[in-house]
């Protein structure tokens, strides 16, 4: 079963605007077991968009076509899905009444050109659109099952999500795709690559990576897997980056952190990140006293400064010929590190040791090895002290 979209509009295809529909659909997609082979964009051309309608048609056996159907000069996906199908264009009645309710409950008179909306090409199923004056409309063209949608975010996501999704699933008898998402950090993506790549892997499974600085996505992609198959591969790749695994699924480290600590408030004090570890850790941990203020990039000193106040304090100094320090202490032990980011912007020195600091505090949180192997960080000094 062979799934493809087209984006249609001269302003997504210039890149004025850009394309979120198209990668939400897909997302949305894989989400649901189903998987695009291919995304194609068009202007607002009727021979270019009947072109691409006419092409794909024979390839695919579902295509999603969204944009094009509004009541303006420039709106001629419609009238292309016509010239293809080789038939005309018919009023359908049911959403002229739609139209007319529309603006009498507005209180106002219908624009006459609103009531090319409401021209479909004849045999043509009419999709529902509940918060806006386009209708979509499906026809069989071709070999493919045509979906049309209008191009604006919420009316197009609202008619997928409750109209034509649901009827995918039920009616497209495709492998289900499964994708199961790793984001690590410390190793390279080709030092990932080069160990997970060469490895033996069941038919079903594909691997795929992502760089999201200073982040490594993982993905296990799935072709309709038996269960045995996806545990199999998950615990060989899990073999491989457990030692730099963040989170799975989706990335929320301050969700995590603050699951971890419960109601302990913790004490943050920085001046290396310029209040990023704070602002982050703010957006979930309710306990949290967050300081920006000058930190002691000196071991003995900031050590003896934790040491003193005897509160639960996570620190990052700024950064120094040597690196950034960067302590946690639970006001009985803690674990001191200093790093060495090989990033050239001091932005992205910041972006990673930012991380660099919440994973320490993740990890020691987690009962794990604080100081975590790093391929892009050099750790100078790593201290663990007691009060």
């Amino acid at each position: 079963m062979r799934i493809e979209t087209v984006s249609t509009g001269d302003e997504v295809l210039t890149g004025f605007v850009t394309d979120t529909n198209a990668s939400w659909l897909s997302q949305r997609l894989l989400e649901n077991g189903l998987q695009a082979s291919r995304r194609h964009t068009v202007g607002d051309d009727l021979n270019e968009i009947a072109a691409v309608i006419e092409e794909r048609s024979r390839h695919a056996d579902i295509l999603l076509i969204n944009g094009g159907l509004g009541p303006t000069s420039d709106d001629k996906t419609t009238e292309a899905a016509a010239r293809v199908k080789k038939v005309p264009l018919v009023k359908n009645e049911e959403w002229v009444k739609r139209l007319d309710e529309t603006a009498k409950n507005r209180g106002i008179e219908m624009d006459p050109s609103n009531y090319k909306q409401a021209m479909l090409p004849e045999t043509a199923v009419l999709i529902n659109n509940p918060i806006g004056t386009a209708c979509g409309f499906k026809l069989k063209i071709n070999n493919a099952m045509c979906y049309f949608t209008p191009g604006v975010p919420a009316e197009f996501k609202h008619m997928v999500d409750t109209q034509i999704l649901p009827e995918l699933k039920t009616s497209v008898k495709a492998p289900k795709t499964v994708v199961r998402v790793y984001f690590t950090m410390g190793l390279r993506e080709s030092s990932l690559a080069g160990q997970l790549d060469n490895m033996n892997w069941p038919e079903s499974i594909t691997l795929g990576y992502r760089a999201n600085f200073p982040l490594i996505e993982v993905k296990l992609i799935a072709s309709d897997p038996t269960e045995e198959d996806l545990e199999n591969a998950e615990e060989q790749l899990l073999s491989v980056i457990s030692p730099v695994l963040l989170s799975k699924g989706e990335f929320n480290i301050a969700a995590q952190i603050s699951k971890l600590s419960g109601v302990i408030p913790l004490q943050v004090l920085e001046d290396g990140t310029d209040g990023r570890v704070i602002s982050i850790l703010a957006q979930e941990m309710h306990g949290l006293v967050g300081h920006f203020v000058p930190v002691p990039s000196d071991s003995e000193t900031l050590i003896a400064k934790v040491k003193k106040e005897r509160i639960r304090t996570l620190a990052i100094s700024c950064e120094s010929n040597e690196g950034f320090t960067i302590i946690y202490f639970n006001g009985i032990t803690g674990h001191l590190q200093r790093l060495k980011s090989k990033a050239t912007k001091e932005k992205d020195r910041k972006n990673i040791i930012t991380l660099a600091a919440l994973d320490m505090l993740r990890r020691l949180l987690s009962g794990l090895p604080p100081f975590a192997p790093y391929e892009n960080l050099i750790r100078t000094e790593q201290i663990k002290f007691k009060v």
